[in-house]
């Protein structure tokens, strides 16, 4: 175990960052300042147009596509921010973190920005591939997806082709798992619309889910392997990972214990899929009446957190809501002492957000307890002007038929669940409460991705957000309450991946255990720090740490000092 002192310069850094922004109304030991302008991240989600034979409903259909995926590129310790375009020929952009407040757009010089050509960016996904110790990455597309290799010294090789990962389809979400535990990260591709269908070119307007609460016409999922050798290859019929509902987002995490990285998948149109990993050599389906694989909703964003401290991840998915039209609500699924899923949202007070995008489980305050950062809002347009009534028509009258988008009303400048404010849930220790509007997050643009990051290394978990046609945001935590924190930087050893992707850290402190999961995607449109973070509360030190690597191996550490950010590499015992 190492150290690494990340933290020199934290006042200078400090005084760079800090803003002006207004105090908060409430005082909850932590708040936010907007230091987008201050950072130097400007940039702007853009939108594509499709076939005109689509017009009436083309705001919906452009409505997808604004990620943000953090890494560390260039191995300098300080987190990079890589974010999406979904138009063509529009440029996505690569931030680089110059570990001072400021940031650089490396991504035009680096051959990663302009790469909009054979189709629009949806989503991204920095992930060592050869277990190099660096990060390459991945962007997934409407259209032909593409990888680009991170050679280790500043540059990137585009290896689409020779690389097998060229998927062409409508890859909405993306996440590394390695599946079958083999050290080497799979993809697991989550898709939208058919794969057959050409949106810039339609052969027919039947392009829609052939129904709102059970379509299972949409684009298959994809897992292709990873060999090991630089290629992938799609296994995705042979494992039963080639599900077809509209899946918006998919989360990895060993939900039943026996140490293999499961799968969930949030469907469009429902219903969601559960699929418990066979031990590397396939996945099988769970279906629960009236529960996981049985729902009718809307599902967009998985993600995973222990919750209760139970060391049982708890699974958030988001649904949408409306007043007067369509009350579901999202979802929080925990495992009971009987094995069965039972859906505790409306308990803990995380049901009601609007329409509901990416979703991130996090320490805000350093307590210990995990948070919940919530993107919503679907089409912000003329306020006066709503499309519900527009949809509530269609979906209620006989004989519509609402795959054929001719059948969809005319959307024009109406808004759909536009300008809604963004909740930031925060786990109290008893259950959860909406505080963006006390902590400083008040901004109403069409959210999609989010991702908790320490930006500056200070042990506060700040929030950048990537929004639909809209402005990313980036706000700086301010942890004011006095709370210790520690972060674990994780090293794998083979047969685990050098990412660790799947290692179990269980952080006991002051009696209390938490189970934090390293993931590499989970979460729609967004991927977050993939150090591992959690609040000591005011105790100082980790009593225990435990740390269950992929490979079975398990490594004790007793009494850690807080405060820090130690990189921990697997023993080779």
């Amino acid at each position: 175990m190492r150290s690494l002192n990340l933290c020199v310069g934290a006042a200078v850094i400090l005084a760079l960052i800090s803003g002006c922004a207004p105090q908060p109304s409430a005082d909850n030991g932590f708040h936010y300042t907007d230091i987008t302008e201050k950072s130097g991240i400007k940039y702007v989600h853009e939108k594509d147009t499709f076939d005109s034979k689509a017009d009436n409903i083309m705001p919906w259909l452009t409505a997808t596509g604004a990620g943000v995926a953090v890494g560390d590129y260039d191995g300098d310790g300080f987190m990079d921010v890589y974010f999406t375009n979904s138009k063509r020929g529009g440029k996505n952009a690569l931030f680089h973190n110059n570990g001072d407040g400021t940031f650089e757009e490396v991504g035009e010089k680096l051959g990663l920005s302009d790469i909009n050509k054979e189709g629009i960016s949806e989503t991204a996904l920095w992930f060592d591939m050869d277990n190099s110790g660096h990060q390459s990455l991945f962007v997934g597309a409407w259209g032909k997806s593409q990888l680009f290799r991170n050679n280790g010294d500043g540059t990137f090789t585009d290896i689409t082709e020779q690389s097998g990962v060229g998927y062409i389809g409508y890859v909405s979400d993306s996440m590394a798992i390695d599946y079958n535990r083999d050290g080497n990260l799979d993809l697991y591709l989550s898709c939208y619309f058919n794969e057959k269908t050409d949106l810039w070119n339609l052969a027919s307007t039947k392009i829609m889910h052939n129904d709102f609460e059970r379509a299972r016409n949409g684009g298959r999922n994809v897992l292709l392997r990873n060999n090991g050798d630089g290629t992938f290859t799609d296994v995705s019929k042979e494992t039963g990972t080639d599900d077809v509902g509209w899946t918006l987002s998919s989360g990895a995490a060993d939900l039943n214990g026996d140490g293999w990285p499961d799968i969930y998948n949030a469907n469009d149109f429902g219903p969601d899929m559960l699929l418990i990993n066979q031990e590397g050599k396939g996945f099988k389906k769970v279906v629960q009446p009236r529960g996981i694989g049985d729902d009718t909703f809307k599902g967009m964003n998985v993600d995973f957190g222990d919750v209760f401290h139970n060391g049982k991840l708890a699974n958030f998915v988001s649904n949408i809501s409306k007043e007067q039209y369509l009350l579901e609500g999202n979802q929080l699924w925990q495992e009971d002492d009987k094995g069965v899923y039972v859906d505790r949202a409306e308990e803990m007070g995380v049901k009601q957000s609007g329409w509901s995008w990416g979703a991130r489980f996090f320490d805000a305050d350093n307590s210990g307890n995990l948070s919940l950062m919530v993107t919503n809002g679907f089409i912000s347009a003329n306020q006066k002007k709503d499309y519900w009534f527009d949809m509530g028509t269609l979906a209620t009258t006989p004989g519509y038929i609402v795959e054929d988008v001719k059948n969809w009303p005319k959307f024009a400048d109406k808004s759909m669940s536009g300008y809604e404010r963004k909740p930031l849930f925060w786990n109290n220790g008893n259950k959860f409460q909406d505080v963006s509007q006390d902590v400083g997050i008040t901004f109403t643009d069409d959210g999609r991705g989010v991702a908790a990051v320490d930006l500056f290394n200070r042990g506060a978990l700040d929030l950048v957000f990537a929004n639909q046609g809209a402005p990313a945001k980036v706000y700086q935590s301010n942890v004011t309450n006095g709370n210790h924190w520690l972060k674990l930087q994780l090293v794998g050893r083979a047969p685990s991946s050098r990412d660790a992707v799947g290692a179990k850290v269980t952080f006991e402190v002051a009696g209390v255990k938490t189970v934090v999961e390293r993931d590499a995607g989970n979460s729609h449109g967004g991927q977050s720090d993939p150090r591992i973070h959690l609040g000591l509360g005011k105790q100082d030190f980790a009593d225990v740490v435990t740390i269950h690597w992929p490979s079975g191996r398990v490594q004790e550490l007793r009494h850690v000092q807080g405060d820090q950010i130690l990189k921990i590499e697997e023993p080779a015992n």
